[in-house]
């Protein structure tokens, strides 16, 4: 585990030379868009943010998707605090424009995650649209007794990630389902899973939240929550939201073993529709 703070030839000759030159770079660059699908546990993922990960796994600037246990009951996406379990909310935008903000809540015994990722996932063929991501919360430096940290270790950080994505920044997919610890598990809520051609597969590129939730704690800000805040511009078509939870020490180990469940009672969510 680790954090990260947050640096000659000319004429005929000199033109048969870089005739090679420029033969080989074509022949041998990989194509922007070429993407990995990803198996729904045991898994390595990197991150779409400029500064990679702000803590790893087994490799820099990965995280290991483990789900043994741990699963789909105590992570959540709420658009309000003080409803921590949640809801599955769908938002439309004008003109390819959407914004608004979401928190990433943990209602689980455990009480704490190190660290919060954010998935997101389209089937839009859009190449110049932009995801602009303001992510606030807390941060501590993660324990090695599966305890969460004490009020004294933590810090309130705002904008802990400010960022903005794109096309270029998918990595994953295209696929129809989300790791999780059950094997074809929907990217969202009310997704028809026997849909299984390309157009309902989805690309997905992950997100380091640089914060983490701290279960329900009236006395924190947004309820030691995080909290996303985000834009999307030039965008035409369906995205979804999903949250991940890493964690250092855990009953289930070290790794991300847990999201918010998108199906039967309980679930939560976020998507969009432009």
């Amino acid at each position: 585990m680790k954090e990260k703070e947050i640096t000659g030839y000319s004429g005929i000759r000199g033109l048969f030379v870089v005739s090679m030159v420029l033969m080989m770079v074509a022949i041998t660059v990989v194509p922007a868009a070429a993407l990995t699908t990803l198996p729904y546990k045991h898994c390595n993922i990197s991150v779409a943010n400029d500064n990679g990960t702000r803590f790893y796994d087994f490799y820099e600037d990965n995280y290991y998707m483990k789900f043994d246990g741990g699963g789909l009951n105590a992570l959540h996406i709420t658009t309000d605090p003080s409803l921590p379990y949640g809801q599955t909310t769908s938002v439309t935008g004008n003109n390819g424009f959407c914004e608004g903000t979401f928190y990433v809540s943990d209602t689980g015994g455990r009480g704490y995650d190190d660290d919060i990722i954010l998935m997101f996932a389209t089937n839009s063929s859009d190449d110049d649209f932009t995801l602009t991501i303001n992510a606030s919360g807390y941060q501590w430096t993660p324990t090695t007794n599966k305890l969460p940290p004490s009020n004294n270790d933590i810090t309130y950080v705002p904008a802990a990630l400010y960022d903005t994505f794109g096309p270029a920044n998918f990595s994953y997919g295209p696929q129809i389902y989300k790791m999780s610890s059950v094997v074809n598990y929907p990217l969202f809520y009310g997704q028809d899973m026997s849909q299984t051609t390309d157009p309902f597969k989805m690309k997905m590129m992950f997100i380091d939240l640089n914060v983490g939730a701290l279960g329900i704690n009236s006395s924190l800000s947004s309820g030691g929550m995080a909290e996303v805040d985000y834009t999307l511009e030039n965008f035409t078509g369906f995205g979804a939201f999903n949250a991940y939870a890493w964690c250092l020490s855990s009953n289930q180990g070290q790794g991300i073993s847990w999201t918010n469940r998108v199906l039967d009672a309980g679930s939560s969510g976020y998507t969009v529709s432009l």
